[in-house]
Parts: C-alpha cells; structure tokens; sequence
C-alpha cells in the first residue's frame, strides 16, 4: 500500500471523517488518485452530510425529493416561489456532489473567519429634490429617543432604508442609480443575488414620495406620497395623500417578474411630509397592518392621535385610487338613499367628503368586483389601544409591528439610558422589551376575562383564572373581547455587567425556559371559547416543534408546517442579551444556524457571526452523563468577529440582511454593501 487511497472503503472513510473540510479539498491537488478519491460524488455526497449537514444545497435537495413524494395538496400549499425554485431543482442538471462540496467547505470557512471572499457595491440613485431629482425618498421619522450615559450619547433609533431584502426569496429591491434616467420612472430593480438576474419594477416613482418599500413573503410594498400637496392643514402646514401600492414578485426557474396588485388609500386625509406625524406598519401574502402617531394640534396640548389598522389584501385588483381622486370609478355595491357614508378614519367622513356618485342613482356592480382589492378588517382607535394596553401617549414605547396569519403583534422597548423628547419619565430598572399579541379578526362573543388578559402574561392566567367566572357573554359595542398574548422580557442584573437569562439562539428557542412559552402560538383570531376551560386549554404550555429538514416549509405527508422561524410573538431579548451592548440589528438564517449580529456600546461597536454546530449522537448505549456532556458541547456556539471596517461598510442604516451566502448593508456613503462568503 503506498497511500491511504488503497486502504479498503470503509477504512478510508473513517480516515477522511477526521479532516477538516478545507483539508478536503485541498487533498484533491496532491496527485491524480487523490483527486479521484476526493473528488468522488458518492464520497463528497458523504463529506457534504457529515460536516454541512443545514447547508442550503442540501436542504433544496431533500425539499425537492420531499416535492417529487408529496401528495396534491401539500403541494399546493407550499409557497409559489418556493414551489417554482424546488421544481426547478428537480429538472435542471444537478451541480456535481464535488463541486457543492468545495463551494460550501469555502463559504463556511470564510463564515468561520469572518471575512468574505468578495465584496460587491450596488450605487443608489440620489435623492436630491431641490435639483428636481425624479426619485425621492422621503422616510418616516423614527422616534426622538437616543442612549446617554455619562455625556456619551448614541443612537437608539435608524432612519429606514430605501432598500429591502428578503431571505424567503434570495432577491434584493433597491433604487438603481443607473435606472435614474429611465423615461418611464421605474428606478426601482429587484435582483437576484443567486444567479444575478436583474429586472426592474413597473411603479413609477415620479412626481411620488416614497416613504417606505418592503418586501416580505413575495409581496413588494411601496408606502408613497403624492409631490402635490392635498389640502392646508393650518396656516404652517399641508397635508399629502397617501397610498399603498402591492406588487407580487414572481419567480420563473432563474427568471423574475413584477407584477401589479393593488392599490389603495392608506390615509383618510393624508400627512404632512414632516418628522412630528409617524407610521408604522408590517404585511404578509393576506394581511397589512398600520399604526398612525399624530401630534395633537388642538391649542390644549391634548395627547397624540393614535390609529391602527389591518388591511386584507390577498385580493388582488386593477383599480387604482391614486388615478381617481374623485372616486367615480371605484368599484362598490347599488347604494340606496338611506345608506349614510362611510365612517372611520381611512373611509370618510369629514365635513368636506362628498359621495363620489349620487345617492339617488344607485350604482350597480358584480358582488366579485365589490370585494376585490384591499379591506379593511380591523380598526381600533383610543379606546381600543387603551384596552390593550398599547396607547403610547407622548412618550412612546413602539418599536414595530409584526402579523402572522391570524395576529398583529406589537413590539415596544424602553432603556434605562433613553433620553430625548419621546423617552419614558418612567425608565425601566435597565432594559425592557415587550410584545403584545391581539387578534386581527374579532371573536364573535364577548369575554368578562378579556380587560384582565390585557395586562396579565399567559402564567398569571393559568393560575388566576376561576372556573366559576363565566367566559360567553353578548357582543358589546367597544374593544373586541379575546385572549391577548403578552410576552416581556428585560436584562437582569446590575448594570455594570448585566446578560439576558432569556436569549434565543439562532433556532428562535429559549434555552432557559420553556415552561411559559405557548408553541404553536395561540390561535387568537380563530378562537371560538365555549367555555373557561377551553381558554385554559387552549393557552397551556407545548413543547416547540423541530424541523428535520432544516427548511422553513416543511413537506409531511398531508401537511405543510412553517418552522425555523422566530416566532413574532416573543419578545426581542436579543436586543439585550449582552447587556451593556445593544443589538442593533441582526441577520439570521434559522435553517442554517448562521447568525450575525451588530452590537455597540456607545463608542465600542462589533460585527459577529455565531455559528451552531450540528448536534450528533454517536451511539444508543451510552450513560446519561455522557450524552449531556456531548450535548452541551455541541450547543456551544463559535464566535468571531469581523474587521472594524465593517461597520461603516454595513450599519449605515443600523439594519443587516442575507443569509449563509452573503450579508446585506448600507455603507455611510448610502452604497448597498453585499458581502459574500
């Protein structure tokens, strides 16, 4: 035998199993058998399981697998780009086993040492409206809160950015600056980093101010103003209507498209273009949820005017209220004469609305063209957000909103260091973060418990509630009546060194305890309680689920579970889980276990990656002490940071974006920075 090339199989693999990936490939260039050996499908295939099990060539590959098995329906239900991409994983050519593996073992080295092995730069288009630019952006002002200890001061709060990315679909939007020119206005692009088609999104941004754009479960969004003016608010200031406009970002095999949605009015009224009246919002494929500040204007100083709405807009339609300021060619139902005008905020009235057709004269349109387009599902104004325990007052506490399918929940955040117009004048003892989950669609019935759940986490309600206090009781005109969730969470200790009891690692699980933590989250807004121990029930504990896959849409056998997520109903202690250091922001790849994070404090800043390495069982029969010991060794998580550089390449707009391949940012010279590993 000359070298380990002629050992037998099995021999030769247990010898392999020991290399470091790098050492792997590198193998490879000692001689021509080598080469053969290491670059075997069957034996890269091996090394490929044993050393990247999460790695996204193989979760595709065992998706797609999964997709070829599943029944009609599970097919079905799995996401349409999803759907797309896993379908074209299964006809196009396969990258060879040997080739994925070198790609992989070089993407987590550089993952390992923080550092990339190419840096990309994507130029913005500029934004400059006293030279008449045809693009720009005007963001919504984040709260007047900043940090300040002993005369340092830094920030708490990020302007947005003028750009999004989202993970689900591996695609960038942003404003291409070489698009600025275009004579139709469509500035914006949306690329795919993967194969790096480009293609740009029909939405004309001239004569607009944009003042948000996300991109979440293959819906673009853009929040816009119109250049003009609507109305004069008083003698200082005028008011400009706004709109939503809702675009579906396709996938075709490697290809893109854009394609229109809806549209629809997201203010009554409209708002001043200012950095006093502020909106926050949040959308999946079927639902968009709003929340409106507004100073008060009246001579009195009276509180803030407060707003939140859910919208309804898996429906798509072709009507654009933004081309129709008179509404006549809206689309609604034959109205009789003894049918009043609509109410509420986003609908009228108001001592200048006027009916966009005559009331005499109903007018006659299809129950489809009716309801198609964006509705408004759930509104709530004082009392509503009193109810729950949300109004923000003068000094608010909001951070963001977040939906799932059935709930809206709200983040909000104080610091012991807040200072500022908007900061608390009452801190917290250090750091708190809170979440408040309520449903989006109101439960029929009304529940005595309901103003308690609004102040009471879900412990207090397993050992406070009383069978003998009755739970149906008859609709009420006021706050909906239903289970609340409430999840909260601060750093405990002192605040020379203080570290979060609570943090989720990269899987979104709270390792310290599980006992209060309700997996699947509480069905809230489908909830029909019948009786007080159906509530208990239905709020008691379960243990989370795991995915074997490592995908966030898992393939069983009639059924498609979302998992490898967190969960938007914890509370974020991330923010605070090295306490001094402040998260700012975090990029997460559940599936994978990549985590990275950008954290400071005051004048100490530090971008990090945290990587969790696979958990592997080697045997049955071992004692108990022993597989603990393996257990905690394999949770432990690596940790390395990336140059100081970086965070001027990265945090511009305190926001990071990607996944295991790459990560996402803004330089301080508003460049789109795109990292890849």
């Amino acid at each position: 035998m000359r070298d380990i090339t002629e050992l037998p199989h099995d021999l030769f693999l247990i010898i392999i199993s020991y290399l470091p990936p790098p050492t792997c490939v590198r193998c490879r260039s000692v001689s021509r058998r080598w080469h053969a050996a290491f670059t075997d499908e069957d034996i890269a295939l091996l090394l490929l399981r044993w050393n990247f099990p999460r790695c996204r060539e193989l979760r595709l590959a065992t998706a797609a697998a999964s997709l070829l098995s599943a029944t009609p329906h599970s097919a079905v239900a799995l996401p349409n780009n999803l759907k797309e991409e896993l379908q074209h994983v299964t006809q196009e050519p396969r990258t060879p086993w040997s080739g994925t593996f070198a790609d992989v073992a070089r993407r987590y080295h550089n993952l390992n040492q923080a550092k990339c092995r190419d840096a990309e730069k994507l130029e913005m288009a500029t934004c400059d409206r006293e030279h008449g630019s045809s693009f720009s952006f005007w963001g919504v002002a984040p709260w007047n809160r900043y940090l300040r200890l002993n005369e340092k001061t830094s920030n708490f709060h990020y302007p947005d950015p003028q750009w999004w990315y989202s993970q689900e679909d591996g695609v960038l939007v942003y404003p291409a600056a070489s698009a600025q020119q275009h004579s139709e206005g469509y500035v914006y692009h949306v690329v795919d980093l993967s194969s790096g088609y480009e293609t740009s999104v029909p939405f004309d941004v001239r004569s607009k101010h944009i003042r948000r754009v996300r991109l979440a479960k293959g819906v673009l969004l853009f929040e816009w103003a119109e250049a003009n003016p609507y109305h004069q608010l008083n003698d200082r200031e005028v008011v400009h209507r706004h709109f939503v406009t809702l675009f579906d970002a396709v996938r075709t095999k490697n290809t893109w498209s854009v394609v229109f949605r809806s549209e629809f009015k997201l203010h009554f009224l409209g708002l001043p273009l200012n950095r006093s009246d502020r909106f926050f919002s949040a959308h999946t494929s079927q639902l968009y949820a709003v929340y409106f500040w507004q100073p008060n204007r009246s001579l009195y100083q009276d509180d803030p005017i407060e707003q939140l709405a859910v919208w309804d807009i898996s429906t798509p339609s072709s009507y654009r209220p933004s081309e129709d300021p008179t509404g006549d060619k809206r689309p609604g139902f034959a109205r009789t004469p003894s049918t009043p005008p609509p109410t509420g905020l986003w609908n009228g009235p108001s001592k200048r609305y006027k009916p966009a057709v005559d009331l005499e004269t109903p007018r006659r349109a299809s129950l489809a063209a009716a309801t198609a387009g964006p509705q408004v599902v759930r509104r709530m104004a004082w009392r509503e957000l009193d109810f729950y325990g949300l109004r923000q007052r003068a000094t608010p506490r909001l951070r963001s909103l977040a939906l799932d399918d059935r709930n809206l929940y709200v983040v909000e955040e104080e610091h012991r260091w807040a200072d500022g117009q908007h900061s608390s004048l009452s801190p917290p003892r250090v750091h708190l973060v809170r979440c408040t989950g309520i449903p989006v669609i109101p439960i029929p019935g009304g529940n005595p418990l309901a103003p308690n759940l609004a102040t009471k986490s879900t412990t207090d309600l397993l050992s406070g509630a009383s069978s003998s206090e009755p739970v149906i009781s008859t609709i009420i005109d006021g706050p909906v009546m239903g289970p609340v969730w409430q999840d909260e969470c601060g750093s405990d200790g002192d605040v020379n060194m203080n570290f979060c009891r609570r943090v989720a690692d990269a899987n979104g699980l709270d390792q310290s305890n599980t006992t209060g933590v309700v997996w699947p989250p509480p069905l809230i807004g489908a909830l029909n309680v019948a009786s007080q121990e159906n509530l208990v029930a239905s709020l008691r504990p379960r243990p989370p689920s795991a995915s074997a896959t490592g995908w966030p849409w898992v393939l069983a056998q009639d059924t498609i579970t979302t998992l490898s997520s967190r969960w938007p109903g914890w509370a974020p202690c991330w923010r605070h889980e090295d306490f001094p250091y402040l998260t700012v922001g975090e990029m997460v790849d559940f599936a994978a276990g990549i985590r990275i994070t950008a954290r400071h404090c005051f004048m100490l800043e530090t971008l990090s990656v945290h990587i969790r390495p696979a958990i592997s069982v080697k045997g049955q029969n071992r004692q108990k002490s022993e597989v603990k010991r393996d257990r905690n060794e394999s949770e432990r998580r690596q940790e390395v940071e990336f140059p100081d550089n970086m965070w001027s390449q990265l945090l511009g707009k305190g926001c990071i974006f990607g996944d295991e391949r790459w990560l996402i940012g803004e330089d301080e010279k508003e460049r789109i920075t795109v990292l890849r590993f």
